[in-house]
């Protein structure tokens, strides 16, 4: 088979992914402008974030991180699919003062085992906003997330927290995720707080959906779900190929 064939192949069976079981909509009609959130007095990305006011302890409805819980996904692209596992890990990290929950990815290899991929570290305010704290990647290249593909921490060489899910979500809403210099520079919109996620294991309702960019990469471009009570189940990153992330069950 020609390489042109294989990729045309591998598009193929991704666009049935797609069709059979990842249908993706921002359903409902926008909601009316609401007032001021916690957002608005926030620092963001914060330079100098006080350890009191975080703690490890992640309960925000649409990013919850119970420690040992763990998030199994698909990921589909054209050159093929792979399963990755994300765990919230019982042990804590201090970053810039504050301690934060790590979140290990691994992939699950075809003959059993495992491959790191990376550990995140997240930290939620006293209002119950989830940050960013940084991340460790230790398979490059190929990371879960083309918008932000080296590896970081806040308070390191200028690199500061950003926000992942505010505590009460707002419609237009803009934040950055996280700032290191030519490292990450992603910024995340709120599209819609009504969205329906429709995935292999079942279909989510009013979750809310953001539009994800990166300033260093501007052709990538991110859609992701995140459902009340269970956090990420689907997302989509167009760039110069489109890969899905979808969910495909969540244990405790």
């Amino acid at each position: 088979m020609t390489r042109a064939a294989a990729r045309t192949r591998g598009h193929a069976a991704l666009v049935a992914v797609l069709v059979a079981g990842f249908a993706l909509s921002a359903c409902g009609a926008s909601p009316a402008p609401v007032g001021p959130t916690g957002v608005d007095q926030l620092t963001i990305p914060t330079p100098s974030p006080d350890p009191a006011d975080f703690g490890p302890d992640v309960d925000n409805t649409w990013f919850p991180l119970p420690p040992g819980t763990s998030w199994t996904y698909q990921r589909a692209t054209v050159d093929g699919s792979e399963r990755l596992v994300a765990t919230a890990l019982p042990e804590t990290r201090r970053i810039d003062g504050v301690e934060t929950r790590p979140v290990r990815w691994v992939a699950l290899r075809a003959g059993g085992g495992t491959t790191p991929l990376a550990v995140r570290w997240y930290a939620q305010d006293t209002a119950g906003n989830v940050w960013w704290f940084g991340q460790r990647l230790t398979r490059l290249g190929r990371d879960l997330d083309a918008l932000a593909t080296r590896s970081w921490q806040a308070g390191r060489a200028g690199a500061q927290a950003g926000l992942m899910m505010a505590a009460s979500p707002r419609m237009g809403d803009g934040y950055a995720n996280a700032y290191a210099r030519g490292v990450v520079e992603r910024r995340s919109t709120v599209l819609s707080l009504t969205a329906t996620a429709s995935v292999p294991a079942r279909t989510y309702h009013d979750a809310v959906l953001t539009r994800d960019v990166s300033r260093i990469e501007p052709i990538h471009v991110a859609r992701s779900y995140y459902a009340p009570d269970v956090g990420l189940v689907a997302q989509q990153t167009v760039a110069t190929t489109t890969s899905e992330l979808f969910l495909v069950r969540m244990r405790p």
